[in-house]
């Protein structure tokens, strides 16, 4: 019961036992005097506090705040958003109070495009997405660490993950073979076969952070179409041109440039060589020249205009390259001969 209630008290008994009114003034009087000291007395009771700081030495003072709250504020000592208070800031205050105080670190979490700060006396980078209201999914990691112990000003990156399979395609480059063939003549190409590209279908599985490509991984290949080889027929066949003349038509596959002289098997130009026959066993004369079997190989028909139809059998030592030996019947007709460029036609076999 209260001084109060315990006065109160006193008066009605006082009352009831028929008191003059004026012992009754004085007795009442009495009694509100000693209530109110009693009240001011506790309503301005000094205390001592004791605040730590982060674990610091304690800062202590006196007040007559009557809430924690109250008391710290008087002191001058500042609490923070995300700062934790022991005994919490509306807790009553008592005598030799010991007050802890947890300075909160900031922490930003950057997620989804926006940086959200967090204020946290401890814990984790687990604590700070929680605080944030940051719903992880099951591929999304975040940076550091979830376990990582929160430092001030620690920033926090949250890395979406989404990963989509797709199926991509992909054409096979044909080969190109070349097949010898003897009905073209050389240098002539035709298409035997045609190429056909193939079809590769791969299977690959994308990874996307934060909505851009981080990673691809290649989940299988299948070949859908097989790639046909192009075939090229490649001409194998001596080229056979068709050179008329007053004499006929002769097939030929080359003409080559030539500077040629004339000679008679008799010794008036082959002196002592002069036994008729040839280096290949053919009698010379007209139709039979001499070459160079390094441009012209023995055996050779030929047509040379002006001439007509010849063989190449024989060589000289003066036959050396370009250059062309022709065989008359008469010492005459080779001197009218001479020297001149001609143009021997090499006939089809």
């Amino acid at each position: 019961m209260s001084g109060w209630q315990r006065s109160a008290g006193y008066v009605r008994r006082a009352r009831a036992r028929g008191s003059s009114p004026a012992r009754l003034y004085s007795v009442v009087g009495l009694v509100l005097a000693l209530a109110a000291g009693s009240w001011g007395y506790r309503a301005w009771t000094v205390r001592t506090v004791h605040v730590s700081i982060e674990g610091g030495p304690p800062i202590t003072f006196e007040t007559t705040a009557r809430s924690i709250g109250d008391a710290l504020l008087a002191a001058g000592i500042e609490v923070f958003e995300g700062d934790e208070v022991d005994p919490p800031l509306g807790t009553a205050l008592r005598k030799g109070e010991r007050i802890s105080i947890a300075r909160a670190r900031s922490a930003f979490v950057n997620v989804d495009g926006e940086r959200i700060r967090v204020a946290l006396p401890s814990g984790t980078v687990r604590d700070a997405l929680a605080a944030a209201g940051v719903k992880m999914g099951p591929l999304d990691r975040v940076e550091p660490v979830r376990d990582t112990p929160l430092e001030d000003g620690i920033e926090i990156k949250v890395i979406r993950v989404v990963q989509e399979e797709v199926e991509e395609t992909e054409t096979i480059p044909f080969t190109t073979l070349r097949w010898a063939d003897p009905h073209l003549n050389k240098g002539e190409t035709r298409i035997i076969r045609e190429g056909r590209e193939g079809l590769l279908v791969r299977r690959v599985l994308l990874t996307y952070e934060n909505n851009e490509l981080a990673a691809r991984r290649v989940l299988s290949n299948e070949v859908a179409r097989e790639a046909v080889a192009q075939i090229i027929g490649v001409g194998t066949r001596e080229a056979v041109n068709v050179l008329q003349t007053a004499t006929g038509a002769y097939r030929y596959t080359e003409v080559i440039e030539l500077e040629a002289t004339a000679y008679y098997p008799g010794p008036e130009s082959t002196g002592i060589w002069a036994d008729g026959y040839t280096y290949t066993g053919l009698k010379a004369g007209k139709g039979v020249v001499a070459v160079d079997p390094t441009v012209i190989e023995l055996g050779t028909r030929l047509y040379i205009p002006d001439y007509g139809e010849a063989i190449a059998a024989d060589i000289g030592g003066a036959i050396k390259g370009y250059r062309i030996d022709l065989g008359f019947d008469t010492y005459e007709e080779a001197i009218k001969f001479g020297r001149k460029k001609i143009k021997a036609y090499i006939l089809e076999d």
